[in-house]
């Protein structure tokens, strides 16, 4: 199938753009429909019943009127005779209401398909006339009705016929003929349904009677339906009526569509669901057994009938289905088994195949084989069919070649009913072998692209305008967009056939999910292919569904992905499926920059600044410049407590320094770089082991032990860059680094924790590593996540980097992390971050808000994550108490061996760690052996940590939860200490 990007006059759509004041898509999409100007357009998008013409331009519709208002004024009988199909039915409805509710004494007929064939038999004028019917008027047929209308004439009948179905040479002898298409009509507008025409006629009769148009409008909703149903051009009139009547239909007091539509669970009608929903079901009555049930159904007036009538109509369709894919089944296998395919028209017959339902199997077939196609049904002796043919080539044309075989014949280019004698068959499928070549039925299909867009720029201006030229239909085709290059997260095949597809396609920055039907699948190459792997162009309309805009798909093509996005998604699929198990010998994350080199430059020249001195950051600087430093030499960061340093060394860690550690009472390690608290540092580290001394907020360790800020002070101030992210006052030469800072807060506090979203890129954060990966493995059990993945610092360096690099390259759109990130979110450019956990520290929110971003920070912890917080903060920090009370318990049971004592400890509430810390500072390790010890609380670290660590948490973290989201803005923002100062007393 090949895709043709319309050419468009893009001035006049300019032109129009302005003059109308809509979108430049709207625009296009009027002249891609042949709208030329101004006033051409304001009729096409907001047609008025001005737009309908005259009835009486007709050329027979004076002579109608005349003869309906004689039966009228006379008491002579009038019979409607109609068609068996949507528009007949709608046809003969709006007929008989108008008649029957003005003064007419009128019955309707509309034949049984099955046992009285297409149009007006003479048997039934013999019966009309010996009822005493005065005048025969037809819907949706006649025209072609010679004998019939002849015989009518002869018996003494007036007869008025009003079809839109094409003429032949010469017309039938009636009184009266209204069918636009007549050659030597002169009406403006040609291409009426049936019922639009007998819209027309109710209308000059209400005209002549005086009565209102109103009357006569209040019958759109079924001129709308039969409109709709024959696939007529929603142009011109026919865009009034039907764009009228939709209004109509949705608020209509017909009872039996009322119940109808309720059962098809259509909240609102549009064109589409008349022509694949409630036509079909009205249609089934007249292809299986009697239309009049259809008929009946649309003009009942009893609720009970009602109800009764939409159920029996619902199971006909269900019977139609069961009958068509039986038909179909059998068809496909004789034309396999017989080789018939190969027929430049396939013909596909069988004996008592349901003649009401062989167009439906031809037109499937059509669409299996891309060839013309006949369906025949043998019975007694006679072969009656229904053709059907493919875009581009006149059916018609080709069989009139071998007239002579057929009995009976015609239709349009596209479709045709025929019949011919059983034994003619051989000689059918001969002429079609000998007469038809594969070049007469070769055509390439062609979908008309109207715009290329992109699935990032499906929105709401898009919705309006494409709702904006609604209704659709034949002369108004829905839009069809080309989308290219689109990744692939979902693609599954459905249905038997294997021809139809549900997709989902990523943008940058959404998805959209599509569904098509009947489509030329790619070859098996793509088949057991991951969707991730895969990028897919397609052709589709845009539709509006209750969960958003959707793909209606014509046509797709397939191609697997680059390289690099190969690889990027046989990473992502891994990681999905068992990141624990991903090696990184198998993921080339050489080829991943790290995004702090590119924020290096503005913090290079700091490091040969003469100390001690003070620099003021934004945070992604500050990180930049600690990283600078350890590129150089050995570097020593000092913080006042532990889950300050926690912050620092986490988000260090997302850039993999070789040589970093964290050290405090439980962890005490050497490195080259070390991040500790002061409580360790004073004890337990000398400066001239590093190169480098950096103080992180030195200044909040004043407040919680004085004696312990002056030995810092004293022992690392003299050569010591000091930082921070805060102002305040200091007697230290100062340099500030700043950096953009664009957020916004949103209170959700003690709400439920959302977990959808309608934003482009969302990040849930946790200060807990633990409850980083809980959440992750529920979230990916819940929604699809090839687009989601996790950040913390547990991951291994390769992933932490690579995971770095996507979220920069915006591959996937979900991130849950950890809080300690250096400013991770912001790589997305514009995300909504959601604080799902209550942070140790301030730093953690200012690290989530940081970045060269917009970013919109949710706050959606509780009161309860408050408490946890604090009660986890005190475990890892124990009580003096607790300690004592642990030790004495444990010294009974002492001394044992290393390794014994470390599962025994897993019995006790405190740490592990905290206690091994506890016996090392009191002296109870000796070679493999723990031993019993005295406590001494004034030789414990842990608690001179805890000391600090509460207090902080209490003075300064704690205050997040009463501040108003004003006052956590302006902190955030200005982040002005006015408590805090820095003062050196020798410079």
């Amino acid at each position: 199938m090949r895709w043709e990007l319309r050419e468009v006059n893009e001035h006049l759509v300019d032109q129009l753009a302005k003059e109308l004041d809509v979108s430049r898509l709207v625009a296009r999409l009027l002249v891609l429909r042949n709208v030329r100007n101004a006033e051409e357009a304001r009729n096409f998008l907001y047609p008025t019943r001005s737009v309908l013409r005259s009835p009486f331009l007709f050329k027979d519709m004076e002579k109608a009127v005349q003869i309906l208002l004689e039966a009228r004024d006379n008491r002579e009988k009038v019979v409607i005779h109609g068609d068996y199909d949507v528009d007949g039915i709608t046809g003969t409805a709006v007929l008989y209401t108008f008649l029957s509710e003005n003064g007419w004494d009128v019955e309707y007929y509309i034949p049984k398909r099955a046992d009285d064939g297409y149009g007006i038999q003479t048997q039934f004028v013999q019966e009309a006339f010996e009822k005493r019917i005065n005048v025969l008027l037809t819907v949706d047929c006649g025209i072609t009705a010679f004998e019939a209308i002849e015989k009518a004439k002869e018996l003494g009948m007036k007869v008025v016929v009003t079809d839109h179905h094409q003429p032949k040479e010469t017309l039938p002898k009636a009184d009266a003929i209204i069918n636009p298409k007549r050659q030597d009509e002169t009406y403006p507008f040609k291409e009426f349904a049936g019922v639009g025409v007998a819209y027309k006629l109710v209308s000059a009769l209400a005209e002549r009677l005086n009565i209102h148009h109103s009357v006569v409008d209040s019958l759109l909703d079924l001129v709308a339906l039969g409109t709709v149903a024959d696939m007529v051009e929603l142009v011109d009139e026919n865009r009034y009526i039907v764009k009228e009547g939709l209004k109509r239909l949705n608020t209509t007091e017909k009872l039996g569509i009322i119940r109808l539509v309720q059962k098809l669970g259509i909240s609102a009608i549009n064109s589409r669901d008349i022509g694949y929903r409630i036509a079909p079901k009205l249609n089934a009555a007249g292809r299986l057994d009697s239309p009049d049930d259809a008929f009946k159904l649309i003009i009942t007036k009893d609720e009970a009938s009602a109800a009764e009538l939409a159920e029996l109509l619902l199971g006909y369709n269900t019977t139609r289905q069961s009958i068509e894919a039986k038909i179909y089944n059998e068809a496909v296998q004789m034309i396999e088994e017989n080789k018939l395919s190969s027929l430049p028209i396939i013909v596909a017959y069988g004996y008592g195949w349901h003649l009401g339902v062989i167009g439906i199997v031809a037109t499937r077939l059509v669409h299996l084989y891309n060839k013309p196609v006949m369906v025949i049904s043998i019975e007694d002796g006679m072969a009656r069919g229904s053709a059907r043919s493919v875009q581009g080539v006149n059916i018609i044309e080709l069989l009139e070649r071998f007239r002579d075989i057929f009995e009976d014949f015609g239709g349009h280019t596209m479709a045709l009913g025929f019949s011919l004698k059983e034994e003619n068959i051989p000689r059918l499928l001969e002429a079609i072998k000998n007469n038809i070549s594969e070049d007469d039925v070769r055509v390439e299909p062609v979908v008309l692209v109207d715009e290329k867009i992109s699935v990032d720029e499906i929105n709401d201006e898009i919705i309006k305008a494409i709702e904006l030229l609604e209704p659709y239909g034949h002369g108004n085709p829905e839009p069809v967009f080309l989308i290219q290059g689109s990744s692939v997260e979902r693609f599954k095949i459905f249905g038997e056939s294997g021809y139809n597809a549900r997709i989902t396609l990523r943008g940058n920055s959404k998805s959209i999910e599509g569904v098509g039907f009947g489509l030329k699948i790619p070859s098996n190459d793509f088949y057991g292919v991951q969707p991730q792997f895969l990028k897919m162009d397609v052709v589709a309309n845009i539709r509006l569904s209750e969960n958003g805009a959707q793909l209606n798909v014509l046509d797709l093509k397939m191609y697997h992905v680059s390289d690099d996005d190969y690889t990027d998604r046989t990473f992502l699929h891994s990681f999905l499926s068992n990141w624990r198990n991903q090696k990184e010998e198998d993921y080339d994350h050489q080829r991943v920059e790290d995004d702090i080199y590119q924020r290096l430059p503005k913090v290079s020249e700091l490091a040969e600044l003469k100390r001690p001195v003070l620099l003021r950051f934004r945070l992604p600087y500050r990180n930049a410049f600690l990283f600078g430093l350890m590129k150089k030499g050995r570097t020593l960061i000092i913080n006042p407590s532990s889950t300050e340093a926690m912050h620092i060394y986490e988000s260090l860690q997302r850039h993999n320094i070789q040589g970093l550690v964290l050290a405090n009472s439980v962890n005490r390690v050497a490195g080259r770089h070390v991040v500790t608290n002061a409580v360790y540092a004073d004890s337990l580290v000398n400066s001239s082991d590093f190169d480098y001394v950096v103080l992180n907020e030195i200044q909040f360790l004043k407040h919680f032990d004085e004696n312990l800020y002056d030995r810092i002070l004293r022992k690392f101030g003299s050569e010591a860059f000091f930082i921070t992210l805060y102002t305040f006052d200091t007697n230290l030469p100062e340099y500030e680094v700043e950096g953009k800072v664009d957020f916004s807060i949103e209170d959700k506090r003690n709400q439920p924790k959302a977990l959808n979203n309608t934003t482009s890129f969302l990040v849930y954060l946790f200060s807990s590593h633990s409850s980083v990966e809980t959440f992750f493995n529920n979230y990916i059990r819940k929604f699809p996540a090839r687009d989601t993945v996790f950040y913390s610092s547990q991951l291994a360096p390769f992933q932490r980097l690579i995971i770095s690099s996507l979220v920069k390259r915006k591959k996937v759109k979900r991130l849950v992390s950890s809080t300690n990130n250096d400013v991770l979110p912001s790589l997305f450019g514009r995300a909504e971050v959601r604080l799902f956990d209550f942070p140790y520290t301030f730093s953690e929110i200012i690290d989530s808000v940081s970045g060269d971003a917009n970013i919109l920070l949710q706050l959606n912890y509780s009161s309860q994550d408050v408490s946890r917080k604090y009660e986890t903060l005190k475990k890892l920090f124990p009580s003096r108490e607790e300690m004592r009370s642990a030790i004495e318990e444990l010294n009974v049971y002492l001394p044992m061996k290393m390794e014994e004592f470390e599962l025994f400890v897993n019995n006790y509430n405190i740490p592990k760690g905290v206690l091994k810390s506890a016996y090392k500072d009191l002296g109870g390790f000796k070679n493999d052996i723990v031993s019993a010890v005295d406590f001494n609380p004034d030789k414990l670290l842990r608690l001179q940590e805890r000391h600090i660590e509460l207090n902080y948490f209490e003075k300064y973290t704690l205050q997040i939860e009463s501040l108003t989201v004003k006052e956590m803005y302006k902190l955030i923002d200005e982040r002005y200490l006015y408590d805090s100062e820095l003062i050196l007393e020798r410079l």
